[in-house]
Order: structure tokens, then sequence, then C-alpha cells
């Protein structure tokens, strides 16, 4: 299979160490170490952007629940000096492995997220998602690189109404194992990225024979419905996991969704109050098709479906319990084990 490698080294890592298992050691990579991310201005990706790093990085702005989360699995617990738990979905908030932790990060609030603020700061890296490099906000990654500021940047963190780049787990893993370089954490990058094709692997064996689900992501915005077809990462997650995604347009109307007829649809929410699900349960066009009449509208955090770097797993896990009803089981978090 594609991914047996993966799984095996994944299978080998549990055995030696186990979930929360004892603390990997690893010796420093000598020298510098060049990765290449992404320029964005104005919260759209521009092309690649290759930076170096001559020393592992000591004043961290970090914006994100997923993004801290990546350090924290990574192993990496100093050096932080703000943390903005950006998209930490109250239901399904930092892992109970990490909470310790994540506490002890330097708190920053969104708000409080713009360049005069940063600057203030010192940061020797920001790592944050696109659509914190806007005018708005921080400007362009270009602008804080023009001052020795290094940026790293989710590679799956496009703007959900836009397809200018193809978003896909590979560039998950990618994101994943360039930040582990950063930190020279490189062997606890690759025990995330096996575990992850581990578990993509399995489900798909084990899913082998059962009827593949036709399957629709949607996003409520204020002005549109977007939907993470196949380009998008949570449409490669599911069809990663044996799901039927459509190549849709970014934005969607009552008419698209009715014409795709989905068999399961998962709704992104951003609280526990899920009010996203009912608006589309409500909406009598969709009373007669499949997925409101066998009840297979399920609400889903954004952090599962926008740059979900390390909760890749939960992710695919959280998809695979829905789409396969009785046949999975996966816990909501998955610990890397790493400390």
């Amino acid at each position: 299979m594609k991914h047996t490698l993966y799984a095996l080294t994944a299978a080998l890592a549990l055995l030696l160490t186990g979930c929360g298992g004892e603390p990997q050691r690893e010796a420093e990579l000598p020298g510098a170490v060049t990765v290449e991310n992404i320029n964005v201005e104005n919260y759209f990706e521009l092309g690649a952007n290759v930076e170096t790093f001559d020393r592992i990085p000591e004043r961290v702005v970090i914006i994100g629940a997923n993004e801290s989360e990546l350090l924290m699995d990574l192993g990496v617990t100093h050096g932080v000096i703000a943390a903005v738990p950006s998209q930490n979905n109250p239901t399904f908030g930092i892992k109970e492995c990490n909470r310790a932790v994540f506490d002890s990060f330097p708190p920053m609030k969104r708000s409080e997220v713009n360049a005069e603020h940063l600057l203030a700061l010192n940061p020797d890296l920001i790592v944050a998602q696109q659509e914190f490099f806007s005018k708005n906000r921080l400007g362009s990654t270009a602008y804080w690189n023009g001052k020795g500021v290094h940026t790293m940047v989710p590679l799956n963190t496009t703007a959900p109404g836009k397809l200018n780049a193809v978003e896909t787990i590979a560039r998950e893993m990618k994101f994943v194992r360039d930040m582990g370089a950063v930190f020279r954490r490189d062997a606890a990058a690759e025990k995330i990225v096996a575990d992850t094709y581990a578990r993509i692997d399995l489900i798909r064996e084990k899913a082998r024979d059962v009827e593949k689900p036709k399957v629709m992501i949607l996003d409520l915005m204020s002005s549109i419905v977007a939907s993470y077809g196949r380009d998008k990462i949570a449409g490669d997650m599911a069809a990663a996991i044996g799901g039927d995604v459509p190549h849709t347009s970014a934005a969607v109307g009552t008419e698209n969704i009715m014409e795709e007829n989905p068999d399961v649809v998962f709704v992104v929410t951003y609280d526990e109050k899920e009010q996203e699900v009912e608006k589309i349960r409500e909406n009598p066009a969709f009373r007669h098709l499949g997925f409101i009449q066998n009840n297979r509208l399920y609400p889903i955090p954004l952090k599962f479906v926008y740059g979900p770097q390390i909760r890749t797993i939960d992710a695919v896990g959280y998809m695979a319990n829905r789409m396969y009803p009785g046949l999975f089981d996966f816990a909501v978090e998955y610990d890397f084990g790493v400390r």
C-alpha cells in the first residue's frame, strides 16, 4: 500500500515508546536548516518562501490552537513568548496531554495581533495562518522577513472562498516536517507523520469492502456557503479514507448541494451551540435529500478542517466514525506520546 512504510514505522514507534511514553531524546542538528514555506500577502499565497534557520528560534509568537499544539507535540515547550488560541473550539479544545504546557505559554488576545504589538515583542519567528498576514493585521510575510523575523505559515490555510492552491494531506505533513526541522525535532515530526498515515491506512483497509459515501463539507460563512471539496484539505482527508468527495467551486448555493445530493454532510461549527448545523437541517430545500432523511448531518470543528496539522489524525478518525457508523470508534484526541 502507498503508506505501508509509514504504518510500519508507526507500529515500531508504538512498541518502543507507547502513548505518553519516555521522552524522545534528539541530538540537535549541526549547522543551518533551510525550509521552503510560502509568501503571503493580503491573505493570498504568492509562492515559495525559502528560509534558512541558523539556530533554533528562541522568541516565538504562535497564533492558533493547532499551531500551538504542533509545537507541543514536537516536544517544544520553551521559547514561546506569546500564544493566541485562535480557532480553539470550546468543545474541541487543546488536547488533555498538552493543556498544562499550553497554559504556561504567555497568552495573547486575537485582538492584539497587529504589526505594532508584535514588533514590540521582538520575535525571531512568527507562526500564523494566512489570514493574519493581511494589511489589517501583520502585513506580509516579506515585511517580517525583511526585518530579520522568520515566518512559518501553515500551507493549507487558504481563504475558504478561494481555490488558489490545492490543499492536501501531503502538504499538511510537509509543514509538520518543516516545523520539526526548524526546531531540530525531526524524529518527533516523523512520528506524527507516521502515526497519521498509519491511521489513514487502517481506515482504508477496514472499510475496503464497505460502500463509500458521497461526502460534502460545508462552512456557512457570513456572505457565502463555502464548500471544502476535493481540492481543500477537508475534502482530501475525506477522500483519503474512501469518501466520494466532489470537485466543487469554492462557494456553493442550495442548488449545487441538491444536485450533488450527498450521503453525508459535515458542517463546520465554531462553538458548542452548533447553530450552523441547524441552519442546514431546517432548510426546506434539503428535506428530501438522503443526508437529512437518513440523519447523516454532522458538526465538525473548524480546527479539524482548516490547517489541521497534528489534528489531521483526529479529523480522519472523527470523519471515519461518522462515514462508516459502527465500524470505527476513534477517540477525539490522539496523544503522539512525545514529551
